[in-house]
C-alpha cells in the first residue's frame, strides 16, 4: 500500500522489523560477550579475585561499584581492594597475551 506521499507504507514496517531483529542480535551478542568475560574470570582468577571483578564492573547485576563499596562487600580495606583489582587486570592481560600467542603459534605450525 502507498501513503499519500507515494511511499510504500510496508517499508516502515520492514524497517521496524529490521531494527527489532538487529536489537535481538545486539542482545544476543552482549549476552555472549558477558558469558565469555565471566568464563575468562573463572578460568584465570581465584574465586575472590573473580568476585571482586564481578562487583567492581557490575558483571553479576549490571551495577558498577566503587573500590570502597567492593571493599565493604568483601570485608577488605579499600587499599587492598585496589591492589587486588590491579593484580587481576594484570593476570587477565597476561592470559589474553598468552592465548593470542598460542593462537598465532597454531596458525604457523
Amino acid at each position: 500500500t502507498q501513503s499519500r506521499g507515494g511511499a510504500d507504507s510496508s517499508s516502515g514496517f520492514t524497517l521496524q522489523l529490521h531494527e527489532s531483529f538487529m536489537s535481538d542480535i545486539d542482545v544476543a551478542e552482549r549476552t555472549q560477550i558477558h558469558a565469555d568475560v565471566v568464563a575468562t574470570l573463572a578460568k584465570n582468577l581465584s574465586p575472590r579475585e573473580a568476585r571482586l571483578m564481578r562487583l567492581r564492573y557490575g558483571l553479576a547485576d549490571g551495577q558498577t561499584r566503587s573500590f570502597q563499596a567492593c571493599a565493604d562487600a568483601m570485608g577488605l580495606s579499600k587499599t587492598r581492594t585496589q591492589q587486588l583489582a590491579k593484580s587481576c587486570l594484570i593476570k587477565l592481560r597476561e592470559a589474553s597475551e598468552a592465548e593470542s600467542l598460542q593462537e598465532y603459534l597454531l596458525t604457523i605450525a
